[in-house]
């Protein structure tokens, strides 16, 4: 009988791993579910030839709209009553050319084999991650598998979207940055130092701002790895600091706490999390597992630890609003409407609706904060390009005087 090893997390939060012996994945996943352990990582003991294909393969990219096509047509096929393995053929063979198709080839033979497409699909965790394999699995046990295919796609291409509209949002102002540090660096090293020997003569009698971007000047030619070392040595930390819990807890609570930035950061998590519960409660989905998956996808920690503290209590039998309503990262409309949602036994269809309330306020919401960065930044880049400019035409001003005299 095959070893599986296994990491999980039980109800009080901490994380146990271990090895177990089972039939087959499925079989691991379902003790585990005895067990009463939140399964994280599973895989089969002495599978290390498979591995270094998927490794190889994990590293061609991907697109989220590839893997949401992908849902939206395997619902269709299985819908017209094509057999699953022929359907996976199909795509697969649809597919030939994206690097999609070699995973899709690789779910076909496991299926073809007799395993479930939920199992075959926690082999490519970065591809299919646990929100899929559950929803998936979920579907197969109540016989509605491309409902939630279909489902799935939904939400795929929605998230899609959402991340696609906020990047986009965000490109102007970083390509102004780079382009107006880049103009100042090459100022301050290739420009500037062609004057010193003109600034030179006049010594202590240049004007202040010309010493200031002198000295700079001077500073980033001749150490010029101090700071590259400063901003690799930034980086790194910013890394290590973000995998530490203390760490991302800090980061996480300055990102709520900023103006508008923070506004934002709070109703995006909150779209992903009720978007994320609410179309697996609508696949059958256990609220408690659909819990701990909808959690993990709002990727801010000061409000995952309000989703911690409402499992707790919904194990307990309370309901999700009555537990929010105590919280300080969600808004009372919305805590309302979960409650509502729970009382009228519509709350799946609730949290989605919340889910598109929040990315419309996203939307609005980064078009007011990039309306008053965007200014804010070419105000501040024009000032320092400005500031270095007429530091430079000032020692010209004074010689012209002194020439005059």
């Amino acid at each position: 009988m095959p070893l599986f090893t296994y990491k999980a997390k039980k109800d009080d939060g901490s994380t146990v791993a271990g090895t177990l012996q089972a039939e087959s994945q499925r079989s691991a996943l379902d003790a585990l579910g005895r067990l009463g352990v939140f399964p994280l990582e599973i895989a089969e003991r002495g599978a290390s030839s498979a591995a270094p294909r998927a490794s190889r393969r994990s590293r061609r990219r991907i697109k989220a709209e590839d893997v949401g096509t992908f849902f939206q047509q395997l619902g269709d096929l299985l819908k017209a009553g094509v057999a699953i393995d022929r359907a996976l053929a199909t795509l697969a063979g649809q597919s030939s050319k994206t690097a999609l198709a070699e995973h899709l080839e690789e779910l076909r033979k496991d299926v073809s084999a007799g395993k479930p497409l939920h199992e075959a699909m926690a082999k490519f965790p970065k591809l299919f991650p646990l929100l899929h394999t559950s929803m998936v699995r979920a579907g197969e046990t109540g016989g509605f598998l491309e409902e939630v295919l279909h489902r799935l796609a939904a939400f795929v291409e929605k998230d899609a979207d959402l991340r696609s509209r906020i990047g986009a949002a965000l490109a102007y102002p970083i390509l102004l940055i780079v382009i107006g540090s880049g103009a100042i660096v090459f100022l301050m090293m290739f420009f500037i130092p062609r004057f010193s020997g003109i600034f030179d003569k006049l010594g202590s009698s240049l004007p202040w701002p010309t010493q200031v971007v002198m000295a700079v000047s001077y500073f980033f030619r001749d150490y010029w790895m101090v700071p590259v070392a400063a901003v690799v040595l930034a980086m790194a930390s910013w890394s290590w600091v973000r995998e530490t819990l203390t760490g991302r807890l800090t980061i996480d609570r300055c990102k709520l706490a900023l103006p508008l930035f923070g506004d934002i950061a709070r109703k995006n998590a909150i779209a992903r999390f009720t978007r994320t519960l609410g179309t697996l409660l609508k696949s059958g989905v256990p609220i408690l597992h659909g819990l701990q998956i909808a959690k993990e996808a709002m990727g801010n920690v000061m409000l995952m630890r309000d989703i911690d503290e409402a499992a707790a209590g919904v194990k307990k039998g309370r309901g999700l609003g009555e537990i929010l309503r105590h919280s300080r990262g969600f808004p009372a409309m919305t805590v309302d409407m979960i409650a509502i949602g729970e009382e009228s036994g519509n709350l799946d269809a609730v949290l989605v609706n919340l889910a598109d309330s929040y990315d419309v306020q996203v939307d609005r919401s980064m078009k007011v904060f990039l309306s008053l960065f965007e200014p804010a930044l070419l105000l501040v880049m024009a000032a320092i390009v400005g500031f270095v400019v007429i530091s430079m035409l000032l020692p010209v001003f004074t010689l012209s005087s002194m020439v005059g005299k």
